[in-house]
């Protein structure tokens, strides 16, 4: 299954593999946290954080503190149709996540390279200048 939306488990939250390294990702339900990366040595070692002003933490959890933004997307939607530019959650790359999504879980069930149905263009990133007026 490729869900997060579950009580407790014993594994990390997503690791993802490539042909030079892994990236081991913090929670994807909050901004913040620890990425760790691993070249073809096997050495696991944290990525330097960046300071963007989303990764602060500023919510209480029994886990202690996390960074939690969940109505930035949200105000960056509203900042796009008020700029008249493209929004960064567009439908087109929601539906080309769930286009990759889809062909990794038929990927893993064939055991066959699955060709992508769809593509997108790649957002502009949310810098910490934009992201520090989203939350004035």
């Amino acid at each position: 299954s490729a869900s997060w939306d579950v009580w407790a488990h014993h594994h990390r939250n997503m690791e993802i593999y490539g042909t030079e390294g892994s990236l081991f990702l913090p929670d994807p339900n909050f901004f913040g946290g620890t990425l760790e990366m691993a070249g073809r040595d096997g050495v696991i070692a944290p990525v330097a954080e960046s300071g963007h002003p989303l990764g602060v933490p500023n919510d209480r959890h029994p886990e202690g503190m996390m960074a939690n933004y969940r109505s930035a997307g949200l105000a960056d939607m509203a900042q796009a149709i008020l700029q008249g530019r493209d929004m960064r959650c567009s439908l087109d790359r929601a539906l080309h996540g769930v286009d990759v999504m889809t062909a990794i879980l038929k990927s893993g069930e064939t055991g066959t390279f699955v060709e992508l149905q769809t593509s997108c263009t790649r957002p502009e990133p949310l810098g910490p200048e934009e992201a520090r007026a989203l939350l004035a």
